[in-house]
């Protein structure tokens, strides 16, 4: 039987294909492709599970790595775990290591699996920290009649607003832009470059204009973008998550983002931002993280971040996966260094 925040967000958003089935559809591919690295050391030679992250149980699962949660029901786009296997086959984080990934049909399950809410069914898998039996009703998830946080933000924001056409999107897209919905059936979109940042510039930012109003999650990380295409970012007053790692955005260019009233989440990782961006990035009411690593920001800025946003969570170490080593140059923004 489908509980309670599933029947809901399928009424919401119209979906008329039923919900991913964690344990038929989804377990199946930890099961052959994630849990013998992350699971329990005492079922696997005493080894320690890789990354700090368990897979074999719901409450490990939602519990995630010392950094935080690696899944956030509603949004594949601010799950780590999505992220990591949704990443480039060349890319040295892509999980699982040492191999092509999983299938686009398995990334595909698992990102709908996220957005319709994580639900896990009746499955618990490995027990919580004292609990005996994974078969404990204690676990047993119960109908909330609440959807997600970030689900309902996205239904907030999209209401009364008319998706796109085929046409209008493809025209947004342009030769190396993907976009989507944040979660089926949803009118506000998820923009990104897979496979061309290296070759995604102002120019392709400035496509989107078009479909500005629905963009919510806008992922721009290793291109070869300039503080420009920030001020065409502007222009997206929905925009929810901005990911700008290793790119050369500067602090004249962060000013532009004043404007963007529901932004929750700012990844800054490898860029040129310093200690001048602090005040800039405090200004960001609703915002609720800010990635700082490998940035120009002192530990006395980030202080004072934190100082000026108490409620702030700022990254400002090694997450989960610890971000690559070096940022981009004028000639190769977007390309790691081998």
């Amino acid at each position: 039987m489908m509980l309670l925040p599933q029947l809901l967000l399928s009424l919401a958003t119209g979906a008329e294909t039923p919900a991913v089935d964690f344990q038929k559809e989804v377990l199946p591919i930890l099961k052959g492709r994630c849990i013998e690295c992350h699971q329990d050391p005492a079922t696997n030679s005493g080894k320690r599970p890789k990354g700090g992250l368990r897979l074999d149980g719901k409450h490990w699962i939602m519990e995630g790595t010392r950094s935080g949660p690696v899944i956030v029901p509603g949004d594949p786009n601010l799950s780590t775990l999505y992220e990591l296997i949704s990443l480039d086959k060349d890319d040295p984080d892509l999980m699982p290591p040492n191999s092509d990934g999983l299938t686009k049909s398995e990334v595909e399950t698992i990102r709908t699996w996220i957005a319709e809410g994580a639900d896990f069914g009746g499955w618990v898998g490995a027990p919580a920290p004292g609990e005996t039996s994974p078969d404990t009703p204690k676990l047993t998830p119960k109908p909330s009649g609440k959807l997600p946080r970030i689900v309902q933000l996205y239904m907030e924001l999209g209401e009364g607003l008319s998706p796109h056409s085929a046409e209008q999107l493809k025209l947004a897209a342009g030769e190396r832009g993907k976009l989507q919905p944040v979660f089926p059936g949803s009118p506000l979109l998820s923009v990104s470059f897979p496979s061309n940042q290296g070759r995604t510039g102002t120019a392709d930012v400035q496509k989107l204009l078009g479909c500005a109003e629905n963009v919510a999650s806008l992922n721009l990380g290793r291109t070869r973008i300039t503080d420009e295409a920030l001020a065409v970012i502007t222009n997206m007053p929905r925009l929810v998550k901005l990911d700008l790692r290793q790119t050369n955005i500067t602090d004249a260019g962060l000013a532009h983002l004043a404007s963007l009233e529901h932004l929750r989440s700012l990844n800054l990782f490898s860029t040129k931002i310093t200690d001048a961006s602090a005040l800039k990035i405090a200004g960001l009411k609703k915002l609720e993280t800010v990635y700082l690593w490998q940035t120009q920001l002192t530990t006395a800025g980030v202080e004072r971040l934190r100082g000026l946003r108490p409620d702030l969570r700022v990254v400002h170490q090694p997450d989960l996966p610890a971000p690559e080593r070096g940022g981009p140059d004028e000639e190769g923004a977007g390309r790691r260094r081998r």
